[in-house]
């Protein structure tokens, strides 16, 4: 038997080299090296445990904290100014669509066509002149008492101003008067009707409370003109508050803070020389200039020639009743002659008219007829008779039975080329 102090150095020399241990008692080899794999398995294990603690242990530095934050900051402020830029850029497209909405509402769409010809409809072509803001393309106003017919309102405008509405005059045919809305609109949540540019600006109301487009500040303009800035000009390019005397429209947005007004230019100015927007509507949108001469061909559809004896004749063109209209002549008389039996039967014959005036009409539809030139009994203008082969007195006077129509439709030349059937 070992002494005890063998024991102790034999135990100290497993714990401490067990390799040598085993090596020098080679009869539990198999034993010794069990012994080792599993102290070294078991060491392995705690070194690994060891090292995962103190992994878990550690976290981030500051400044991989910092790094991280700053390119989250990075990605946040980038979508920030993508979503911002995309934004304004859907308000300014919005702008745009509701200004050209603006404009068909007021002059129609010519180019939309029915039966084969272009669309004639719009503010223009029912009220025969500009609207004098945009809220007469919303309302017509209040109604007038005591009430008429056709109704009449105050223009939401001006309200000393009319606006008749809608109806058909009984002698030509013709329709004029308010029809609208010609913008339709959900009310705002005060009951108020606007039409808005696409940033939603509004303009001083009728408090006096300003609104976001600084250059509407007088009152009652963001009644009138739903925030936007809205100017009417003459045919001389000068400013002018009546709509009855104007002929083009400048119309701008305010933008989001006004420094970058849609369009750009200048809506004050009267001076030609100075960069001016570019104008909502011109005269040539919806004005016409009637010509000097017209062509009339009587189309006799009678049996005999006519007429019998030589007649005095006017032709006549209504611009909306029987009491507005252009007359047309010879050019020297205030009639034109038509001579005994030069309108053959199922022979066309062309005369020329020259019309005492050129105006600017406005685009729609008008009225023609040839008229008996001796002032009738009651010297009333619309009791002039109708020639119908002849000038007798108990001829028709001007109705719809015997009016013949033509269209005015905008950016053509006017050539009036009119037909007169004789029964």
């Amino acid at each position: 038997m070992k002494s005890t102090n063998q024991k102790l150095t034999l135990l100290t020399a497993w714990a401490v080299k067990p390799t040598q241990y085993c090596v020098s008692n080679r009869f539990r080899l198999q034993a010794c090296r069990n012994e080792v794999t599993e102290g070294s398995m078991t060491a392995a294990s705690s070194i690994a445990r060891s090292q995962a603690k103190r992994y878990l242990q550690s976290g981030f530095t500051l400044l991989e904290m910092v790094l991280v934050l700053f390119l989250i900051g990075l990605m946040a402020s980038a979508t920030l100014m993508l979503t911002e830029n995309v934004e304004d850029q859907a308000k300014y497209d919005e702008t745009k669509r509701r200004m050209a909405m603006m404009r068909t509402a007021i002059v129609g769409d010519p180019t939309r066509t029915i039966n084969g010809g272009p669309e004639i409809s719009g503010f223009v072509a029912d009220m025969g002149r500009l609207p004098n803001c945009v809220a007469e393309l919303l309302e017509s106003g209040d109604e007038r008492s005591p009430a008429t017919d056709p109704k009449e309102h105050d223009s939401p405008c001006i309200p000393s101003e009319i606006i008749t509405a809608w109806d058909i005059d009984a002698s030509t045919g013709l329709g004029s008067g308010w029809r609208g809305p010609y913008i339709q609109v959900l009310p705002e949540r005060n009951g108020d009707l606007r039409f808005r540019d696409g940033y939603g600006n509004t303009g001083t109301d009728a408090s006096g409370a300003g609104g976001t487009n600084l250059d509407a500040s007088t009152v009652f303009d963001d009644e009138r003109y739903s925030g936007w800035s809205w100017r009417l000009y003459n045919s001389s390019g000068t400013l002018t508050p009546d709509a009855s005397t104007a002929t083009s429209i400048r119309l701008q947005s305010y933008d989001l803070n006004g420094l970058n007004k849609y369009p750009s230019g200048d809506i004050e100015t009267s001076d030609a020389s100075v960069a001016r927007q570019l104008e909502l509507v011109k005269s040539a949108d919806w004005e016409v200039e009637l010509p000097a001469t017209v062509n009339v061909t009587f189309k006799n559809q009678s049996a005999g020639d006519l007429p019998i004896a030589n007649e005095n004749l006017v032709l006549r063109l209504y611009l909306s009743d029987l009491s507005t209209a252009i007359d047309g002549n010879d050019d020297v008389n205030d009639y034109l002659v038509l001579d005994a039996n030069s309108a053959i039967s199922g022979i066309p014959k062309t005369k020329n008219f020259t019309l005492i005036s050129t105006p600017k009409i406005p685009i729609g539809t008008r009225a023609y007829s040839i008229v008996c030139f001796e002032e009738p009994a009651t010297g009333n203008f619309d009791d002039y008779v109708i020639f119908d082969g002849d000038c007798n007195a108990g001829n028709d006077t001007q109705d719809t039975s015997n009016i013949r129509i033509f269209s005015v439709v905008p950016r053509q030349s006017l050539n009036l080329n009119l037909d007169w059937i004789i029964p």
